[in-house]
């Protein structure tokens, strides 16, 4: 005889919610609903939002998700972390009777959101620029294998100008300033889009014409990846300690797992101007470190320089006549302590920067399936190009009138 199941999630898994968009990278996966759920997150590591897509291979079953990044400091021998850019080349990852590859990892990875997304009409998926085709060949054959529905891929800096451009084209200006004329193009512009992840900060200039979103040029930066600026917080918080007691974290493995678990949250903390305070406890000791905003700034300034450094590079080369009308920080690159501050340094005066919602790129994706659905958009991944559609009637884009006086 078995225990009889009432629980009602059978049910309501049944009903379809609509298709979901998929912001994937070396780091998480975050999901939102498209534009008739008023593209909301979707949390697919319930509380959270983000599931972090690291391995703990420590334990029998490997461990997907935040229980990696606990031990990630303290047992670094036993995590598989930032596997996505290996899809198709011979990468393991060994820890005791575990060898994982960046297929398997994935694999696991895929499951693990298939069954967070249960009910809903498959999913589209916003990519790195990094990734080839053939390395996105094999990510739609992993999904496949983990039965979950792909609607279409594309990239993360073509998703995002797509769902942007006819705003950008007949409405307001990234600037707050009018279009010059109501209803018609400001002409074909283009935009620099700034992404970072586990593996690399990644620079695209993507033009916008009425017909089309193109990728004018695009580069990725492995040096500068969100790994990276976690080390030289690290680093710079364990010297500020030094200084006043004399003692390093990093000489013990549970202190320096301690003060790297805080740092993700004091990051959160500056970027809305309050004060950072991380404790560091050992068994015979303890030091309180308290920090303005500007300090964590101050830290990764030389990140930040070759961030500029490495972004007008790109801006000089052969891309077109004007400098982009605007930068996009994704929400994981904008919230890097000083880099969009530095960013809007180096900008024209004729360019905007502006830091997107957590959600933007997983809402990008999930407004493509429409015209995936009904054949607008091109069976194959959009790493290219991604048409846009016919020109609106410029009633739906009505200029501002200025008040009248009485």
């Amino acid at each position: 005889m078995s225990w009889v199941n009432w629980s009602r999630k059978p049910t309501e898994a049944s009903v379809d919610r609509g298709p979901l968009g998929l912001d994937l990278n070396a780091g998480r996966a975050r999901a939102a609903h498209g534009r008739a759920a008023r593209n909301k997150l979707f949390p697919l590591d319930d509380p959270y939002t983000d599931l972090l897509l690291a391995l703990s291979l420590e334990k029998r079953t490997p461990e997907l998700g935040r229980a990696a990044y606990a031990v990630s400091r303290k047992l670094p021998h036993v995590v598989c972390a930032g596997y996505l850019p290996y899809l198709g080349q011979p990468q393991e990852w060994k820890a005791g009777r575990h060898t994982v590859t960046a297929e398997l990892a994935l694999g696991l990875a895929l499951e693990r959101i298939r069954s967070n997304c249960n009910g809903h009409d498959g999913v589209s998926l916003a990519l790195p620029t990094y990734l080839n085709l053939g390395q996105v060949s094999k990510l739609i054959t992993l999904a496949e294998w983990a039965k979950l529905k792909v609607r279409g891929t594309a990239t993360t800096p073509l998703a995002l100008a797509a769902e942007r451009a006819m705003h950008y084209l007949y409405g307001q200006r990234e600037d707050g300033a009018e279009s010059p004329r109501p209803g018609r193009s400001i002409s074909t512009t283009s935009v620099l889009v700034v992404d970072a992840d586990e593996h690399a900060m990644t620079a695209t200039v993507v033009r916008i014409s009425e017909e089309e979103v193109r990728t004018l040029t695009s580069a990725e930066f492995p040096r500068l990846s969100t790994r990276m600026w976690r080390e030289r917080l690290l680093d710079a918080l364990s010297d500020r300690c030094v200084r006043l007691c004399r003692r390093d974290p990093r000489d013990n493995a549970e202190v320096e797992q301690m003060l790297f678990d805080q740092i993700e949250d004091a990051i959160d903390r500056a970027r809305t101007g309050q004060r950072v305070s991380l404790s560091v406890r050992s068994t015979h000791w303890y030091q309180d470190l308290i920090h303005a905003p500007a300090d964590l700034d101050a830290f990764c300034s030389p990140l930040c320089r070759v961030a500029t450094d490495e972004t007008r590079g790109l801006l000089t080369a052969p891309a077109g006549d004007e400098p982009p009308r605007a930068a996009w920080l994704t929400h994981d690159a904008g919230r890097l302590p000083g880099l969009a501050a530095a960013l809007h340094r180096n900008m024209t005066e004729r360019s905007s920067v502006r830091v997107l919602h957590p959600e933007a790129a997983a809402a990008a994706a999930a407004n493509l399936v429409e015209r995936w659905s009904a054949g607008e958009l091109p069976r194959t991944h959009l790493d290219t190009a991604i048409p846009l559609p016919p020109r609106p009637d410029p009633r739906l884009f009505p200029a501002r009138t200025q008040p009248t006086r009485h």
